[in-house]
């Protein structure tokens, strides 16, 4: 069953005018996405007055809900995709990040902890259901848990972006040692694209010396 797409909670079919001072007088509550944010949005979400922008967000949220459910109960349908787009919705429409209204950590913990077993635990090699894990790390205390428990359950063991990942958060930690090993286990893995892996690896090690 095809899901249905929800466009933007702002969107409409007119041309776009950012306000600039809207984005200036807020920008110390939003929170940075290593992806970028669409800007149209973002300006939407931050001037849309509260008690409008609450009611048009609940509806929406509502139909991603929706569209998870039906799509974990579908065999033909696609519940990494689904959540993917419900996260993606959220940190769009919540541009100061996680908090009691966002309810993203807690999305981000169920969308990992359903679809890891999920038909088999089929999610497990797709670069999306990696990336969910990724955005969980940025939220907890010891991001190195969670990628040991990921390396421990072949989950995206081969991409390139975990060991990236995780090398980089050991090398902020100070852990060089433990950081060049994982770097060393991803190329070991072919990891791809292994080009790009050995080239992070090659950059570390001249950092290092």
């Amino acid at each position: 069953m095809p899901q249905e797409v929800v466009d933007d909670v702002f969107q409409d079919n007119g041309p776009t005018i950012v306000d600039c001072d809207t984005l200036e007088a807020h920008k110390e509550n939003v929170q940075r996405l290593v992806s970028g944010r669409k800007v149209s949005a973002l300006s939407s979400a931050l001037a849309t007055p509260h008690a409008h922008r609450e009611a048009k967000l609940a509806a929406t949220r509502q139909r991603l809900r929706m569209n998870v459910q039906v799509a974990l109960e579908d065999e033909d349908d696609d519940p990494l995709e689904a959540y993917c787009r419900l996260v993606k919705w959220t940190m769009e429409s919540y541009p100061e990040g996680h908090n009691a209204e966002s309810g993203l950590l807690e999305l981000l913990e169920e969308a990992t902890r359903v679809l890891k077993d999920h038909r088999d635990g089929r999610w497990r090699g797709e670069m999306k259901y990696l990336q969910l894990w990724l955005h969980y790390t940025s939220f907890v205390n010891k991001p190195t848990t969670i990628y040991k428990f990921l390396l421990a359950n072949e989950i995206g063991t081969q991409f390139a972006l975990l060991y990236e990942e995780y090398a980089a958060v050991l090398e902020r930690d100070g852990r060089r040692k433990a950081a060049d090993e994982v770097y060393l286990l991803g190329i070991a893995r072919h990891a791809e694209p292994l080009d790009h892996l050995k080239s992070r690896h090659h950059e570390f090690q001249k950092r290092i010396l």
